[in-house]
């Protein structure tokens, strides 16, 4: 039906450039994270998110193999690392005060979805096929992310090697998200901010922070 002059113009679509079968995929994501946030991974089946999105068994077997592939790319679409661009010349310490920021900012963005990306931990832990998968694609990350922080930061202001300081800091910000949707009252931007900056030895107390905040 053509839209009269008198109404709103429609929202940007979030899908345009994508082909078809990119569409079709993004279409599946979205009805498989509606469904796994009412009733969880467990009783999502295939079927139930073919259905969801208006298309056929076969549409949903066609784009994955899976359900954990499908539950995999539902975690991959709405919980990307976390990666803010750094200035060129900035200090391992100043990287890790920024990298503290995004991480509060995306702990605050992503409450929303805190009851999907738990359930989801627990639905890997019982199923081992994907724990595999899950491991394989995090040390995919780990080497490209310990390559990156060797070339770009000096060996003497890095309190572990590469290979190891990536995994610390995924399990700091996993450990800080979880404890932030339970408690965020206590686990605030200031904490996490200064939890990146004890990787560094640049740590304030959260008073030290307030108190130059309130300067």
């Amino acid at each position: 039906m053509p839209r009269s002059r008198d109404s709103a113009p429609s929202a940007p679509d979030e899908n345009a450039g994508l082909s078809k079968r990119e569409r079709t995929k993004a279409a599946l994501i979205r009805a498989a994270a509606e469904l796994i946030g009412e009733h969880g991974y467990e009783r999502t089946s295939m079927e139930a998110v073919a259905a969801r999105a208006g298309m056929s068994r076969g549409a949903i077997y066609g784009n994955f193999a899976s359900r954990d592939e499908l539950f995999l790319a539902v975690a991959g679409h709405f919980w990307r690392p976390i990666a803010p661009a750094f200035p060129p010349d900035s200090s391992f310490a100043e990287r890790m005060r920024i990298l503290g920021a995004a991480v509060a900012r995306e702990a605050a963005a992503r409450r929303a979805v805190a009851v999907g990306a738990v359930s989801f931990q627990l639905y890997a832990l019982t199923h081992p096929e994907l724990q595999a998968r899950l491991a394989a694609m995090n040390a995919a990350i780990y080497r490209a992310a310990a390559a990156d922080l060797a070339a770009s930061a000096a060996p003497d202001a890095l309190p572990l090697p590469p290979e190891t300081f990536v995994k610390v800091a995924h399990a700091l910000i996993e450990g800080l998200m979880l404890t932030h949707f339970l408690t965020p009252e206590l686990i605030d931007e200031q904490v996490i901010v200064s939890a990146f900056q004890a990787l560094a030895g640049t740590a304030q107390s959260c008073d030290d922070v307030r108190e130059e905040d309130e300067a």
